[in-house]
């Protein structure tokens, strides 16, 4: 997978993406504003992560709909101990921009198990292509990232995972189930992943995020929405 796109620009891309999305996000602030009528909404989305029936860590999803697209912002933060010893960390802090299912733009910062990474990534005509730790990064057209909130991910077999950018080539089985939350039982759709990329998902029949669960060293890891209210 060559760099091309990137050997035209030097290692300030990051900078310059920040510029990019700093100027979209204001001319999006401008017409909100300046549009009064637009339809526009804002969903806060809150989940717990467990490992072994134990909460571990929390995750907030905050989504902003209106006439130009979806500006998706999440924060998870994760750590489980054993005996006094830290054997799993996770934090995220992410922005993307969407439009009609289609990441535009993902930038922010995660920290697996000690390490950092760093993300800057921008859609283009022929795919994706951004930076990675300050070093390049080019995906296909057609691959989408690991994003689990949305019902998408359940249409294609290529997948980028976040935050190593790694493509990932899976299979899906769709079922019917339930799941339980709030004393509640959903009726929902449930997607099994498997490849590269090993995880099952749950929606509502409304394509809407349940529950993800998936492992990290041979350990289960739940996330699981806090709350549902039926449509």
């Amino acid at each position: 997978m060559g760099t091309t796109y990137l050997h035209r620009q030097s290692l300030e891309e990051p900078l310059m993406h920040k510029k990019y999305r700093f100027c979209l996000l204001s001319i999006l602030l401008l017409v909100v504003c300046a549009t009064p009528s637009r339809a526009e909404s804002l969903k806060n989305h809150f989940a717990s992560i467990t490992v072994g029936g134990k909460k571990v860590g929390q995750v907030h999803f905050m989504v902003r709909h209106d006439d130009d697209g979806v500006l998706q912002e999440l924060k998870t933060r994760a750590s489980l101990s054993i005996f006094g010893i830290e054997v799993y960390h996770h934090s995220l802090h992410t922005h993307e921009f969407w439009q009609e299912d289609e990441l535009e733009l993902l930038w922010g910062v995660t920290n697996e198990n000690g390490k950092d990474y760093q993300i800057d990534l921008k859609r283009s005509a022929t795919g994706y292509a951004g930076v990675l730790n300050q070093q390049p990064v080019e995906l296909p057209e057609d691959s989408f990232p690991t994003a689990v909130w949305h019902y998408a991910i359940t249409e294609h077999s290529t997948l980028f995972d976040i935050p190593e950018l790694q493509l990932k080539e899976v299979q899906i089985n769709k079922s019917a189930d339930s799941v339980r939350i709030d004393k509640q039982d959903i009726e929902a759709e449930r997607f099994e992943f498997s490849g590269d990329w090993n995880a099952t998902v749950w929606f509502d029949l409304d394509q809407q995020f349940l529950k993800w669960e998936y492992k990290v060293k041979g350990r289960t890891v739940v996330v699981l929405l806090d709350a549902w209210t039926a449509p």
